[in-house]
């Protein structure tokens, strides 16, 4: 079956959008247009690269290739242009060009965490590690906007810019337990959101009042018809794993509920995990505050899906593109680097090809019909 051709009109779409972006290169300097750096760039990572060298090697081993869509009239970009550019470019003007396929968030699932960009780190120069952000959508494979974290700050600062960056109305989002503060929780509300806020430490008096309520009831043998509750098992990766939810909105014992808006409900979700015949079972416990009413297969769902974007994005950068042992130090190079991965994995994700990610990226370096194929569903 022969291959499909390359959406034209998708290529040009994507290199339209970078050559809108303002280049920071000094004018009448320029042998290499932005739009054709960004877009080698783009390939080059597509195709398993990894560094500045990656690319000038991909420019020049795919330079026939390359130029049946761009004029480079001057042939390969070396590897000092790749680095120049995307050190000097901003990183949110690159991150609009992401954030621009994503959708409408109305009615979507918004996993907030954080990475560290573990290669920024230089004790030498005195620069500390970039920190970054993400809005996760996992339904679209990417993120709806990013933030970097001030330096020796930690996310409390940057998840209400994270926020106001975002088109919230009727979506719900997931946060670890450092977003759990109550003007956190007022902005989402505000903005016509719903939330899922983990209950931890940070906010004593809050665990110690939710986490004694379920123990009471759970002793009482009160759950029903005020507690609903579910109950999974799931058999993976040689472990045994089950989770029961329990969900509440009865909220006449929390005499402080007031101090989150929108709260209309408290969670507990217990986690029973074997894995191995011979020794005990791990229990955990979590609690969770919630701005809806206590719906048990939504919380489970979006318990179970505020994961996507450790398993479906940080762990794929990692693992995949070797993110944690990319030595770019410069904060926009990594930054904008990061972004590049990120269209990378989104655009992956559209191939059907029932195969990893490595292997995808393998087989678009080797092949130049796969590589055709899976540029094909490039966002337009």
């Amino acid at each position: 079956m022969s291959s499909p051709l390359p959406s034209e009109d998708a290529l040009q779409a994507l290199r339209a959008r970078f050559s809108r972006l303002p280049d920071p290169r000094q004018a009448g300097k320029v042998l290499y247009r932005l739009d054709e750096v960004l877009l080698i760039a783009f390939c080059s990572t597509l195709c398993d690269g990894e560094s500045y060298l990656d690319m000038e090697d991909f420019a020049r081993s795919q330079l026939a290739w390359l130029r049946t869509f761009l004029p480079l009239e001057h042939g390969a970009p070396s590897h000092d242009v790749f680095r120049n550019v995307l050190m000097g470019i901003a990183p949110q003007a690159l991150l609009e060009v992401l954030t621009s396929w994503c959708g409408d968030l109305s009615g979507k699932h918004i996993a907030i965490d954080g990475k560290a960009l573990r290669g920024t780190h230089s004790a030498e120069a005195g620069r500390y590690l970039v920190h970054l952000l993400r809005a996760w959508v996992d339904d679209y494979h990417l993120s709806a906007a990013q933030v970097v974290c001030e330096e020796k700050s930690n996310e409390i600062e940057a998840i209400p810019r994270l926020l106001g960056s975002l088109q919230l109305q009727g979506a719900t989002l997931t946060i670890d337990a450092m977003g759990t503060q109550g003007h956190i929780a007022e902005q989402i509300v505000e903005a016509g959101a719903d939330y899922v806020l983990a209950l931890k430490g940070n906010q004593p008096s809050a665990l110690q009042a939710v986490s004694a309520h379920f123990k009471e009831a759970e002793s009482a043998s009160r759950m029903a018809p005020l507690h609903r509750k579910s109950v999974s098992l799931e058999l993976s990766h040689g472990r045994c794993e089950k989770r029961e939810y329990t969900i509440t909105e009865d909220l006449s014992w929390y005499h402080k509920s007031w101090k989150w808006a929108g709260l209309q409900s408290v969670a507990q979700v217990r986690r029973e995990v074997q894995r191995d015949y011979d020794g005990p079972p791990v229990e955990e416990v979590h609690y969770f505050l919630c701005s809806f009413k206590a719906d048990v297969e939504r919380l489970a769902s979006l318990v179970r899906g505020h994961w996507s974007v450790e398993n479906r994005c940080h762990w794929v950068l990692d693992v995949t593109f070797g993110e944690d042992h990319c030595q770019v130090r410069d904060r926009n190079a990594a930054h904008n680097l990061t972004i590049l991965r990120e269209m990378v994995i989104s655009t992956l994700h559209r191939h059907p090809a029932k195969i990893s990610l490595r292997r995808k990226r393998k087989l678009a370096s080797l092949d130049p019909d796969f590589r055709l194929q899976i540029l094909a569903l490039l966002h337009a």
